[in-house]
């Protein structure tokens, strides 16, 4: 993936996908791009194969074991203004918005990287982000490469490896969002190991807020300082960072540190620029940033003042004295869970495609490792039922996996402000005890099965029968380890996201049922 992308970036727009979209999803992302080509490695999903022969693109093909012929290419002649790559990222609206990058955009940003980190030669950098990401292309793989140094590229980024990996290849520092970060202490403490002797300098944080009480034991575990950051696609990533111990303006717990890259701003409701201590919506100018989204109806610049441009970030926040950004909030309508951002008007769509929904509302709910998780709150047409374990089920045919809610919750009404509009804020204090899980205890063999490894993974007692996995505390990551305990226990090749699709322990342990006795009937074959 990574040769892929500097290869490509040299002589066309790149866009990367993001390869466990469903079918939908990756022909509406295909259209939106405008691709010409699909570039596939040698075990493509089918659901990219279905989109290119509906739409009628030419797939090719990588065959790592075959070299071309030399002689027969020539340096590819590229400027820095030329177009490089092309990523969606959610707004306001219920369509993800194109942000096209340029060379010059994406070698701003990843000097910015290098130059705060003080990267070199000598440095390598663990990459555990996923390269369709602008984190991951930008700090993990660019930033190092641009001041000379190496990285490695992970398959994957499971906490047990990502361990491995530090101790085997020595990495000088790993960038991740908070998630992954508190993967890696979740590991230590379930394995009962001690942190692997490594030759780390630092650990970046980017992409979604971390907890300092993480902060703190990041670096009381691996005894290198934890740098928060704070980026977004339209920057190409960096946009403030603090710094390492040593190096001027230092760091702020709490804050995500000065300006790293492009020029920032705070603008107050009319548009003015507000001094140190007042709230206002965060602006950027520079080499980094866009020149504003492709084929939007707002290019998310404009001009205040004598006509001074700036690009609204849509974040809430303040400075202080020394310059340093502490963010307060967000002003556009989006959950933030764990860095991957969800629009709720395309959650809300999503959900009525159902023919049982007659209205939904998504919403986030407060979760302790990923921020912010998200549940939808519908109520269904007069006359028909549907259960939350088959809404979801609908919800994952035509949604990103990260898109998809936690929870769904049946109401009679849904609420609505004076003006008849429904009423997202504070909706989750609403419902909470509605969030809140049936204590009944597990029943049958695999349900008590599941809710031991639960319990055992999360640390914490054994869940009711109906609890929802990622209520309790649970992430991804933390679901792979349950997955892959369940699948060696019973013997089962289990999706390491199935848990995304049966949550609780009665929705898994009816469908594990299902395989085992699937396994079973291909053991006993045909009957005569």
């Amino acid at each position: 993936m990574a040769v892929s992308l500097l290869s490509g970036m040299a002589v066309a727009a790149v866009a990367p996908l993001v390869p466990t979209a469903p079918l939908g999803v990756v022909v509406e992302d295909l259209q939106r791009l405008r691709a010409s080509r699909l570039l596939v490695d040698d075990q493509p999903p089918p659901s990219l194969l279905e989109a290119a022969h509906r739409l009628g693109l030419p797939v090719l093909a990588l065959d790592p074991f075959r070299w071309p012929e030399a002689g027969g290419s020539s340096k590819p002649g590229r400027s820095a203004a030329d177009l490089a790559l092309l990523l969606q990222t959610s707004g306001t609206t219920s369509r993800p918005k194109v942000v096209p990058l340029s060379h010059a955009n994406l070698l701003s940003s990843s000097r910015s990287v290098a130059e705060v980190l003080a990267l070199g030669p000598e440095d390598r950098s663990l990459a555990a982000m996923p390269l369709f990401h602008i984190h991951g292309i930008v700090a993990s793989l660019l930033a190092p490469l641009v001041a000379g140094g190496s990285v490695i590229c992970c398959r994957g980024n499971a906490p047990g490896e990502l361990l491995r990996l530090m101790a085997s290849l020595q990495p000088t520092w790993l960038s991740a969002v908070p998630t992954l970060l508190q993967g890696l202490l979740a590991e230590l403490d379930r394995s009962g190991a001690a942190p692997p002797i490594h030759t780390l300098r630092l650990l970046r944080s980017s992409s979604s807020p971390l907890p300092p009480a993480v902060l703190e034991r990041l670096e009381a575990v691996f005894r290198v300082p934890v740098l928060e950051a704070y980026g977004m696609t339209e920057a190409a990533h960096q946009i403030c960072s603090n710094r390492p111990p040593g190096i001027a303006g230092g760091r702020q717990p709490g804050s995500v540190g000065a300006a790293a890259g492009p020029e920032v701003a705070i603008l107050g409701p009319d548009r003015d620029l507000v001094p140190a201590g007042q709230n206002g919506e965060v602006a950027i100018r520079g080499a980094n940033v866009t020149t504003g989204y492709e084929a939007a109806d707002h290019s998310g610049w404009i001009t205040v003042g004598e006509g001074e441009r700036w690009f609204l970030t849509g974040d809430e926040g303040c400075f202080d004295a020394q310059g340093r950004l502490t963010l307060t909030g967000r002003l556009k309508e989006m959950i933030n869970r764990a860095g991957e951002k969800v629009i709720p008007r395309r959650v809300d769509e999503a959900l009525l495609r159902h023919p049982a929904v007659e209205q939904a509302l998504a919403f986030a709910v407060p979760h302790p490792t990923l921020g912010e998780d998200l549940a939808v709150a519908v109520v269904l047409r007069g006359g028909a039922a549907a259960e939350e374990q088959e809404l979801r089920r609908h919800a994952f045919t035509v949604l990103a996996p990260h898109e998809v809610p936690s929870r769904i919750v049946v109401l009679d009404a849904l609420p609505r402000g004076a003006t008849g509009k429904l009423q997202r804020i504070g909706l989750a204090e609403r419902l909470a005890d509605l969030l809140r899980s049936s204590g009944e205890p597990a029943c049958g063999e695999l349900e008590e099965l599941i809710a031991a490894t639960v319990a055992e993974v999360l640390q914490q007692t054994p869940p009711g029968r109906d609890a929802n996995f990622f209520q309790l505390g649970g992430d991804s990551l933390a679901g792979m380890r349950v997955i892959s305990r369940l699948a060696e226990h019973l013997c089962l090749d289990l999706h390491p996201t199935l848990l995304f699709t049966c949550p609780t322990p009665r929705s898994l342990a009816e469908r594990l049922d299902q395989l085992l006795d699937e396994g079973v009937a291909q053991l006993e074959g045909p009957h005569p």
